[in-house]
């Protein structure tokens, strides 16, 4: 009878066992799955998508120029524009601009250009710095004004070309804008009032130029 019992509950342990490692190996499976659909978080991914606010950043470098592409890639939205703000590796707004896209259209440009010599503050125009750009309805009749209220909507793409020099080896990397999501009202806020400021102190700069339509 004793012998009896033991097996049963040997085989009993044995069955718990068994159930545990096939959890185990399921919840495995599903982590592993979750992992490679991404998960369902709302973090930023890269490259416009349903955010407003897009940034990346720009290195001239001993090889010379970058190159900046915004697209409008849909009409659900209608017109939008691309309010560009510019700040150099100091944190200081140098330029500022307003530019509109129609849908599916391609802006494009050096990014030496789009800043040009207008750079807002002494120092001269930088060779490094961050590009930060807000998908807006247009707010100046049909026309875009970064330095009035606005209201972002999605959604622009963005991608900016590095030029590299490494001994005598150069080459090229495009990276898209990181969609950040959206601005807060406190940096909206602050990115259109320094836009004002620069472009209003009477000194003719601090105003970029926008991409070419290709």
């Amino acid at each position: 009878m004793r012998t009896k019992l033991a097996n049963r509950w040997r085989r009993s342990r044995l069955g718990m066992v068994a159930i545990a490692l096939l959890a185990i190996m399921t919840g495995a499976s599903a982590n592993a799955a979750t992992l490679r659909r991404g998960g369902t978080s709302s973090g930023a991914s890269s490259g416009g998508g349903q955010g407003t606010f897009l940034s990346g950043y720009f290195d001239f470098g001993p090889a010379g120029d970058n190159l900046i592409r915004l697209e409008n890639p849909t009409s659900a939205n209608g017109n939008l524009c691309a309010m560009i703000y510019v700040f150099n590796a100091g944190e200081s707004m140098g330029e500022c601009c307003g530019c509109l896209l129609t849908p599916n259209e391609l802006l494009q440009d050096s990014i030496k250009t789009v800043l040009g010599p207008g750079w807002g503050f002494s120092g001269g125009t930088p060779g490094t710095g961050v590009i930060q750009v807000i998908s807006a309805l247009p707010n100046n009749g049909r026309l875009c004004s970064p330095l009035q209220v606005y209201t972002p909507t999605p959604t622009l793409n963005g991608w900016i070309t590095h030029s590299h020099l490494i001994g005598t080896i150069s080459g090229l990397t495009e990276v898209s804008l990181v969609d950040n999501g959206s601005a807060d009202p406190t940096e909206e806020t602050s990115l259109i009032n320094t836009c004002g400021a620069i472009i209003g102190n009477g000194s003719g700069s601090g105003s970029c130029t926008c991409p070419r339509a290709e």
